[in-house]
């Protein structure tokens, strides 16, 4: 007798194949039988008719390393039909750590981002990290990494310096221990510090590690708008010369000097890969990408971390350069202020001007009676370093033709979020909660790709890129991440006003074998593994 017996459902079984109308057999938390009709008992028969069954969908640049912790069975993800996120995106990895008060202070304030002031970070390595989510029980299986400037944090703190040889060492050899404790690889956020200090040798160094281990190296590129063209040529090079593999974070043709371009960028990436560069990408299906507040200051007043930051905004002089510099730009960094005047940054995080929540900088600074630069500035220091915005960045047709890429996969770039506690964010980016449903609409609604198509993409496709084995396909052996759709598809309730809603769509979850949601609810039982590459 299984344990699951799922009836007649049409199998979209993540191979890029047609679909066909099977049962499916679960037991022991695994696909253990596929047939076009399968006549042993079950504990439990879910008749599915009319209904789509296929791999749970695997997020694979997702940012709730910490909120899982806050709340181990958040809706904002599975109810898009995510069974699997791949964490510690963008450097911010909430490991290494020096577990020192002002140190940690700092460092948390990096992090802000991913952070929940609530959850007490009281782990120094990922063993210890892994320990704990491992006891929260998370609703989802998670594949860390291990984030560059995470280990640069411990090696150099947010010194604006070239890394010495034997900092460069360090860095080295503390990567290697993660990798052998079961990180999937490496990211950076060369937007954000300290990661931005690191130049290329420092990087293609750390690459030729993970090239040694087969694991993956994820770039937030060093410049996504003025110098994007520059920035993905950086990746290029160091998975060239390191020989490992390389992938952009959320890819977009950003910027108004870059509208229109995306079929020139991929010309660039095409070629690279047509040249033995191994290179892959990933994108959120929104016109708009969402940051914390400090993503506005040029990276040199950075220096010393985000109490720096705040200290230099405090002094009238300095600010006076800083608002200079966030006008014009510098060598390297291409102003957001300067692009559109704030019209295009919508604040929808903070704690003290919580009036401001849902409006435009540009708005608060007419209120304000200064500039949009002087609003930035007297958010960031009344906020002391904490708050998110969203940024309108880019058009439709450059979205759909990075979307429609091969070698592209997808993620949320968001925090998993919307249990029973009070919500860690109360205006996040509406990708949060619809990334996948609005995958959905857009592309199988749209006629731009098949339903086959698009689940090969986001299923095995991803699973293979990131070294999950045993996972992102409907087989007889493989573990029982599968979502239910139901006939009328996939459908995002969210939008930039009200994006706290949750999916619609989802009839039936199951992570591991263990069922999440049950006829569009959630049965309250989680799942949830933390995963390796291999």
């Amino acid at each position: 007798m299984y344990q699951y017996l799922f009836q007649q459902a049409f199998v979209i079984d993540g191979t890029g194949q047609k679909g066909r109308i099977a049962d499916v057999a679960v037991e022991d938390g695994r696909i253990v039988k596929i047939a076009s009709e399968i006549k042993e008992d079950a504990v439990e028969i879910i008749p599915l008719k009319g209904n789509v069954l296929c791999p749970g969908f695997i997020d694979v640049h997702s940012h709730s390393d910490i909120s899982l912790l806050y709340e181990n069975n958040p809706g904002s993800k599975i109810f898009q039909g995510i069974t699997t996120e791949v964490i510690g995106n963008c450097g911010f990895s909430p490991f290494p750590l020096i577990q020192e008060t002002e140190w940690l202070k700092q460092r948390r304030a990096s992090l802000a981002f991913i952070d929940v002031e609530q959850v007490p970070w009281d782990w120094a390595d990922f063993g210890a990290y892994k320990e704990k989510m491992e006891t929260a029980g998370p609703n989802v299986n998670l594949l860390p990494l291990v984030g560059h400037g995470s280990i640069r944090a411990v090696v150099m703190g947010y010194d604006n310096k070239r890394a010495s040889a034997a900092q460069l060492e360090q860095m080295c050899g503390i990567l290697e221990e993660h990798l052998k404790a079961g990180a999937a690889g490496i990211s950076t956020g060369l937007g954000y510090p300290p990661d931005f200090y690191g130049d290329e040798e420092e990087l293609t160094a750390l690459a030729k590690v993970i090239a040694k281990y087969g694991r993956i190296f994820t770039f937030h590129i060093r410049g996504e708008r003025a110098t994007l063209f520059k920035a993905v040529e950086e990746v290029i090079s160091i998975g060239r010369n390191s020989k490992a593999k390389v992938h952009i974070s959320h890819l977009k043709c950003a910027g108004v000097h870059n509208m229109g371009r995306s079929g020139e960028l991929l010309k660039i990436i095409d070629d690279a890969v047509e040249e033995g560069v191994d290179l892959s990408f990933d994108l959120y299906p929104y016109t708009a990408g969402s940051s914390y507040l400090g993503l506005l200051f040029p990276p040199a007043f950075h220096e010393g971390g985000m109490a720096e930051l705040v200290r230099r905004l405090n002094d009238p002089q300095e600010r006076n350069e800083i608002i200079r510099q966030m006008e014009e730009g510098t060598a390297g960094w291409s102003t957001f202020i300067g692009e559109h005047q704030g019209e295009n940054l919508m604040i929808t995080s903070v704690a003290v001007h919580k009036e401001c929540i849902g409006r435009r900088i540009s708005e608060i600074a007419r209120d304000w009676n200064c500039s949009p630069s002087e609003a930035a500035c007297r958010l960031m220091v009344d906020e002391n370093g904490r708050g998110e915005m969203v940024m309108f960045l880019t058009t439709e047709e450059d979205m759909n033709r990075i979307a429609s890429h091969e070698r592209c996969l997808y993620g949320t770039d968001g925090l998993a979020m919307g249990g029973t506690k009070p919500l860690i964010r109360q205006m996040p980016h509406p990708r949060y909660y619809g990334s996948f449903p609005v995958l959905w609409e857009r592309y199988v609604n749209g006629g731009l790709m098949s339903a086959e198509q698009l689940i090969h993409k986001t299923t095995e496709a991803a699973a293979k890129r990131f070294g999950l084995a045993e996972r992102g396909a409907v087989k007889e052996g493989f573990w029982a991440d599968l979502a239910v759709i139901g006939p009328e598809g996939l459908k995002a309730a969210g939008n930039y006003e009200r994006p706290c809603m949750f999916s619609e769509g989802i009839r039936y979850l199951m992570v591991n074998g263990v069922l999440e949601i049950r006829d569009g609810r959630r049965c309250g039982d989680t799942g949830g593994r933390i995963l390796k590459s291999h």
